[in-house]
């Protein structure tokens, strides 16, 4: 049925189709379970376990395996850089694979921005960036009178 109403919907009615697609309304969380067992429902509780779960401390170790392995770029990192890097993406963009859009991790960078300036700049030492780092969703809108999708620039 949506297919259907896509295939023959005018200008308009294409453009007016995400406001079919979003949820309404206040939304609600379920509680949440940390990796430990730990149980959050309020609010607050929910946001430190999420900080705790999403962005762990470091591991004993890895700063010394840091600093024997990269160069010496990380060190031209700064804050304003991170902070530049998230501010100037919007929030409506879609999330990634990890499911965290832009919105989350600038609240996240209001919790704690050192947390997260130390995760970017131990990934560049260590010259690894996660999976979810690399990926990108595309999403193909059908245009009046294409010939075929399957050719670019068609």
């Amino acid at each position: 049925m949506w297919q259907k109403f896509l295939s023959s919907a005018t200008k308009n009615q294409v453009w007016q189709a995400p406001r079919y697609t979003k949820l309404g309304g206040q939304q609600t969380t379920n509680a949440l379970k940390s990796s430990s067992g730990e149980v959050a429902e309020s609010w607050e509780e929910k946001a430190v376990l999420i900080k705790e779960e999403v962005f762990p401390k470091p591991l004993k170790g890895v700063e010394r395996k840091a600093q024997e392995k990269g160069g010496e770029m990380w060190k031209r990192i700064t804050e304003e850089d991170i902070r530049e890097a998230m501010f100037n993406q919007s929030v409506q963009k879609a999330p990634g694979p990890d499911r965290l859009g832009f919105k989350v991790i600038r609240l996240l960078w209001e919790w704690d921005s050192l947390r997260i300036m130390e995760i970017v700049k131990m990934s560049f030492r260590l010259q690894i960036q996660p999976q979810v780092w690399k990926e990108a969703r595309g999403v193909v809108i059908s245009k009046p009178n294409k010939p075929d999708y399957g050719v670019a620039k068609a």
